[in-house]
């Protein structure tokens, strides 16, 4: 378990008005056994520095029962970010849509992604690439919107959004709940999903989850997170996850953004 009484000492000598945590978790199986280490879970929070004790905490008791197995590395980083740097960028509006088939679902997130922007032939690699996972990524794969080519070169890794959370906790639990939704998948996804349509050449986003009891997963556009359901069998372990972009892209702008800026996503205004 972490050391509390050092993460007391780091409050105390830095609460701020001026700042806000930035608090990044990763934990995964099989890390020193050579055999190949699992992915099992990953966090970001961004939270003034006197909840930055009981959010360790959670996340801590969160992977203690998590549901792809048990954590034998756990990697919690924690950096203090000046407020004036976070930018607050709007929630992206819910939809929910109920399917009787896994195919019924992907055959609607191909219509959606060709709603947003996608290109039918790159909709289908990106079912297709998330389908053949052999294990799930840490992040999300990045394909162009028109051809499918994937145009990251991170390989198992992905490219991963980091230093990012809601503005208001309250308001924005509110927030999903007038769309019939909750549950902290659901407010992560939410959060991430807005933070990616925010970078200059985004598309659009697909993504399922790895949590074997979770069979809904999403696509987003600038405007909408739409989620669909069933996106996978019952009892898969293996979640992926898919950007597309425009073919004029600027990938090291793209990555820049989505694992370094911080944001705080607030709920609309009506």
């Amino acid at each position: 378990m972490a050391n509390m009484g050092v993460f007391q000492l780091v409050i105390e000598h830095n609460l701020s008005s001026h700042y806000l945590f930035s608090i990044r978790m990763r934990a995964a199986a099989n890390a020193n056994d050579g055999g190949g280490e699992q992915h099992l879970s990953g966090c970001e929070r961004l939270v003034p520095g006197n909840q930055v004790a009981s959010v360790v905490q959670n996340l801590l008791r969160r992977i203690s029962a998590h549901t792809r197995g048990k954590a034998d590395m756990i990697n919690i980083r924690i950096d203090k970010i000046k407020r004036a740097k976070i930018w607050q960028i709007p929630a992206l509006k819910i939809e929910s849509l109920e399917f009787a088939t896994m195919e019924q679902s992907h055959g609607n997130a191909i219509i959606s992604l060709m709603e947003f922007g996608v290109s039918e032939i790159a909709a289908h690699k990106g079912i297709e690439l998330i389908k053949n996972l052999s294990a799930s990524m840490r992040g999300g794969m990045v394909l162009n919107a028109v051809t499918g080519e994937r145009i990251d070169n991170f390989g198992d890794r992905g490219v991963r959004l980091s230093h990012m959370d809601c503005k208001n906790e309250p308001a924005f639990l509110s927030f999903m709940a007038e769309y019939g939704v909750g549950g902290e998948k659901v407010r992560e996804a939410v959060i991430l999903a807005s933070k990616a349509a925010f970078a200059k050449d985004y598309v659009a986003e697909l993504c399922w989850s790895d949590d074997p009891h979770y069979v809904t997963g999403y696509v987003a556009s600038k405007e909408i997170y739409r989620r669909l359901s069933p996106m996978k069998s019952k009892e898969d372990n293996i979640g992926g996850r898919v950007f597309f972009v425009k073919s004029s892209v600027n990938l090291n702008d793209l990555i820049d953004f989505f694992e370094n800026q911080p944001v705080l996503v607030e709920v609309p205004r009506k």
